[in-house]
């Protein structure tokens, strides 16, 4: 008999700033389902050796219904948090894929452990280090990385769901947007964390970053909005700081009512002037 599946330790529904003076803000809101199956976690450069102004963070998407997905991203965000705190690796790019795949292994040891109890166990996942005026992530899934520059938003890592092939469809004008949107097949993910091969990483070289850019890591639940909703949010409420963002995007994802509106995660990190 499998045993039965520990709650995981509560995460903050919101978290603002640090000590050392980085503007961040993280958000979560349920949507229409019983349960929370995303996670986040934030780390402070005093907690990484880093430099002042670095930010280590971390969004996750469970899935495999209500206990298995927050099992699978709670495991995930804290096994990849506590494997990037331990490293001794000097490089990040390396230091980032012995995170990734130590995450990997604890969730597939979890699903060996706990059988059908955890049955479709797993998890989307994006890791996001700030190095003073640069980014590096590491994604697996369909979690999306928003840069924000004055009034242009841009998508900066390639997700693995089948609406990467829709929208390349709707560029080659081969379908609309709004039947990109509505199509039933458009959350399929191709790669996952799930104890096994991970078929697909997103793992660029590193990015320069503007005084006054807005990153914004969020779970799939965001894209509830479009990409000029975003944008148009981003610019009106930009120059309040990073926590008016969040709580306008969130706020207006709650506004769309969607009946099965899904887990929205966002975490937004301004760069300082």
């Amino acid at each position: 008999m499998p045993l039965p599946l520990p709650t995981p330790p509560p995460l903050p529904p919101q978290d603002d700033g640090l000590s050392d003076g980085r503007d961040f803000a993280g958000r979560q809101i349920p949507g229409a389902r019983d349960a929370q199956e995303d996670s986040y976690g934030v780390i402070p450069q005093s907690e990484f050796a880093g430099q002042p102004g670095d930010l280590f963070l971390v969004v996750a998407d469970g899935m495999g219904g209500h206990a298995a997905g927050e099992i699978a991203s709670s495991l995930a965000v804290n096994t990849f948090a506590g494997t990037f705190l331990e490293s001794g690796t000097a490089c990040d790019a390396g230091r980032l894929w012995d995170c990734l795949e130590e995450a990997n292994r604890r969730i597939g040891r979890e699903i060996a452990a706990r059988g059908k109890a955890v049955e479709g166990m797993g998890t989307t996942l994006l890791a996001v280090l700030l190095r003073g005026t640069s980014a590096r992530w590491m994604s697996v899934g369909d979690s999306p990385l928003y840069l924000v520059r004055g009034n242009v938003l841009q998508r900066l890592n390639r997700i693995h769901s089948k609406a990467e092939e829709l929208a390349d469809k709707v560029r080659a004008g081969l379908m609309t947007e709004a039947e990109a949107r509505e199509d039933p097949t458009r959350h399929t993910l191709m790669s996952a964390l799930i104890g096994e091969r991970i078929y697909e990483v997103d793992d660029p070289e590193p990015v320069d970053l503007a005084p006054g850019d807005f990153l914004v890591a969020a779970t799939d639940g965001l894209n509830t909005l479009t990409d000029e909703e975003i944008a148009d949010l981003l610019a009106a409420n930009s120059a309040d700081g990073a926590a008016a963002v969040a709580d306008a995007l969130l706020e207006a994802v709650t506004a769309k009512q969607l009946p099965k509106q899904d887990n929205t995660t966002v975490v937004v990190v301004r760069v300082p002037d």
